[in-house]
C-alpha cells in the first residue's frame, strides 16, 4: 500500500517552491480544462443512454455499449491517459489448454478509481455496485444501461448468480456482457497482488484475467493510501498519464476448480502473477 511516486504518503510529501509553484499554474489552467471535459463525457453519455430509451431493446443493446467505449475513452484522454495499450498475451508453454470459452467475468488487479473507465473503455462490462446507485444523478441511469447489479452488502447472491447467467447466455453465443470483478477486494500500488477473494469464482464460469500496470511518472494513479479529493487533484494536475492492460487467456476452470471456489481463486492468482 505504500506510494513511490513524488508526493508520497497520503499525497502530503514535502514538495519544493518551484513543484508548488507548478501545482499552483497548473490548477488554473490544465486542471479546469480537465474537469471541464471529464464532466462533459459525463453528461454526454447520460444524455446518451436517456435517448437510447426510445429506441428498441435490440438496437439500445448494440448503441449503448459503443457510445459507453467512446465516452470513457474520450474521458480517459480527458484526464491525461492518452495512451492506453493493451496487450494480449499468448498462452504459456506450461499452460495447457482446457478447451476455448468465452469469459463470463474479467477478473482484474485494483488499483485505482480509473480502473473502471479503463475497462469501461474496452468491455463496458457490468458489475455489481452499491444498492442506491441507480438512483445517483447522472451515474444512476448509466449504472442501469451497464446492467449493473444493485446489492446492499457483498455475498454470493446476486454477482454469482449473474455470473452464472453470463456464462450460460455465452454458450449460446449470447450478447450478454460480462461482469467486472476486483477479487483483491481493496485497491493497492499495483506491484503486488494480494489474496483474492472467492466471491468472483463461486459461480464457477470461465474469467478473462486482465492485469493493469499504470506508468511511473510524478503521480501514482493507484490510490491507496491518499484520500479521494486530493488524489484527483494530483491526477488532473499532471497533463499526461498512461497504462499498459495485458489480457491473460480465458482461464477455463477444471471440474475440481467449480466445485471448490477457494482453490479456482488461488490458482487464477498464481496464473496471474506468473
Amino acid at each position: 500500500f505504500q506510494r513511490y511516486d513524488q508526493y508520497g504518503t497520503m499525497g502530503c510529501g514535502i514538495q519544493s517552491s518551484i513543484e508548488l509553484l507548478r501545482l499552483c499554474f497548473l490548477s488554473f489552467t490544465v486542471v479546469p480544462l480537465k474537469v471541464i471535459g471529464t464532466v462533459s463525457c459525463i453528461v454526454g453519455f447520460y444524455l446518451a443512454c436517456r435517448l437510447a430509451q426510445l429506441l428498441p431493446k435490440q438496437s439500445r443493446d448494440v448503441l449503448v455499449p459503443f457510445l459507453g467505449k467512446f465516452y470513457t475513452r474520450s474521458c480517459l484522454a480527458c484526464i491525461g491517459f492518452i495512451k492506453i495499450a493493451w496487450v494480449h498475451l499468448p498462452r504459456a508453454d506450461w499452460d495447457k489448454p482446457r478447451g476455448e470459452a468465452r469469459a463470463a467475468g474479467i477478473v482484474s488487479n485494483h488499483c485505482s478509481w480509473i480502473d473502471i473507465l479503463i475497462h469501461m473503455s474496452r468491455y463496458f462490462p457490468s458489475f455489481v455496485a452499491r444498492g442506491g446507485t441507480e438512483k445517483l444523478a447522472l451515474i444512476g441511469p448509466i449504472s442501469q444501461n451497464m446492467d449493473c447489479i444493485y446489492v446492499e452488502r457483498e455475498g454470493r447472491s446476486a454477482g454469482a448468480k449473474r455470473m452464472e447467467a453470463s456464462a450460460s447466455a455465452s454458450r449460446q453465443s449470447s450478447s450478454l456482457r460480462p461482469m467486472l470483478l476486483f477479487p483483491e477486494g481493496t485497491t493497492t500500488n499495483g506491484d503486488f497482488l494480494l489474496p483474492f477473494k472467492t466471491g468472483a469464482f463461486l459461480a464457477g464460469a470461465p474469467v478473462q484475467p486482465v492485469i493493469l500496470k499504470y506508468g511511473k511518472g510524478r503521480v501514482s494513479p493507484a490510490w491507496e493510501s491518499i484520500s479521494a479529493p486530493r488524489h484527483i487533484f494530483l491526477t488532473f494536475a499532471n497533463p499526461f498519464h498512461s497504462v499498459i492492460a495485458y489480457e491473460l487467456p480465458v482461464y477455463v476452470p477444471t471440474a475440481e476448480e467449480r466445485k471448490d471456489p477457494t482453490l479456482y481463486a488461488h490458482n487464477v492468482r498464481e496464473y496471474m502473477v506468473r
